[in-house]
């Protein structure tokens, strides 16, 4: 498979005959993400060409699974960085926005306070006020919020071996412990 190909294909359709119908790409995308998931280096292309693609749609999904990877191995923030830079200067909006609050915020408590200072003055410094508010309001949430941060980090921690499921992800933990035991 030609992966600059196929991601040109959607792109021509997201854009086109799709008219930018979100949920149809992230349908697109979930498939060939399942698809590429079993081989790290072309997994690592893909993250790499889809993040600067439709408009950072799919970063939030890419996200999960690199989170996932860095709270098992800390050396794996490398790629969580690129993706906050991809996410910082994408045409992100409001939903994608939404996303990542919760996995941003497990991001931040669990960095070093040095990579979070790094990722300020590499991107956030060059960004767009509105963004360094986002991340701003973020950090201090964390700083603030240490219960409510932990719960954040519970429910990743409960999740990050799934699919990226922002519906389950956005659940208040007691809910969510129900709905795993269901669904387990």
């Amino acid at each position: 498979m030609d992966l600059i190909k196929e991601l040109d294909t959607l792109e021509d359709l997201y854009y086109g005959e799709w008219e930018e119908d979100k949920p149809t790409l992230i349908n697109a995308l979930i498939d060939l993400h399942i698809n590429l998931a079993a081989d790290s280096d072309t997994f690592n292309r893909f993250l790499m060409q889809t993040a600067e693609r439709f408009g950072g749609a799919y970063i939030p999904y890419l996200f999960w699974d690199k989170l996932a990877a860095f709270l098992q191995n800390p050396y794996e923030r490398t790629w969580l960085q690129e993706l906050i830079n991809k996410f910082v200067f994408s045409a992100f909006d409001d939903e994608e926005q939404h996303m990542m609050k919760p996995m941003l915020v497990v991001y931040i408590a669990r960095e070093r306070r040095f990579e979070l200072d790094k990722i300020h003055a590499l991107y956030l410094e060059k960004s767009h006020p509105q963004v360094q508010e986002y991340f701003t309001k973020l950090i201090q949430f964390v700083d603030r919020n240490q219960k409510a941060t932990e719960m954040y980090c519970d429910k990743f921690d409960l999740l990050k071996d799934m699919m990226p499921n922002f519906d389950l992800l956005n659940l208040p933990i007691t809910q969510l412990r129900d709905k795993l035991k269901e669904i387990l």
